[in-house]
């Protein structure tokens, strides 16, 4: 504990908002890949009657889920990998550096943030979404998780770009 109001009291403003909106990112992470994302609908107008083919609601764990056990574990792999393991890999690395504070371990950070692909996941969301809207015959709808997970990525691009604007040796 010494150790973090140490780093506390050496930092500027921007590094102390920069670690709580990562720490904040962080915990809506949880609700933004377990929350119900978006909801899917396909139908079919035939003869005047129109037939439900396909209604899902899923969250982006249960998305990843699915594609494994259909049998597509290296999408479902570069799902986990790229939004959930290496964004949570960050930020546990963003609390290291923050108490051991070195400019080798900043640059690793700044590394690792570029492969946590979980902005490109929200605009592929955002893609599939407009798609769907864009066809007669398929309806969908934003959930709850969609929006926590998009908070989730706009704090942490926030916060990285505060803590790696005023990076400390």
């Amino acid at each position: 504990m010494n150790r973090l109001t140490n780093s506390w009291a050496v930092s500027t403003w921007a590094q102390r908002v920069g670690l709580l909106l990562a720490i904040a990112s962080y915990i809506i992470l949880w609700p933004g890949i377990t929350e119900p994302i978006m909801t899917i609908k396909a139908s079919m107008s035939m003869f005047g009657m129109k037939a439900e083919l396909f209604n899902e609601t899923r969250s982006i764990w249960e998305t990843v889920v699915t594609l494994n056990k259909q049998g597509y574990a290296l999408v479902a792999f570069l799902i986990v990998t790229f939004s959930v393991v290496i964004p949570v890999l960050k930020g546990l690395m963003i609390l290291f550096t923050w108490l051991w504070p070195t400019e080798l371990r900043w640059k690793i950070v700044a590394a690792v943030s570029k492969w946590a692909m979980v902005d490109v996941f929200v605009v592929g969301i955002l893609v599939a979404f407009l798609t769907a809207k864009a066809t007669a015959e398929l309806q969908a709808s934003l959930l709850e998780g969609f929006w926590w997970f998009l908070g989730f990525c706009l704090l942490s691009i926030i916060s990285g770009q505060l803590l790696a604007a005023t990076r400390r040796s």
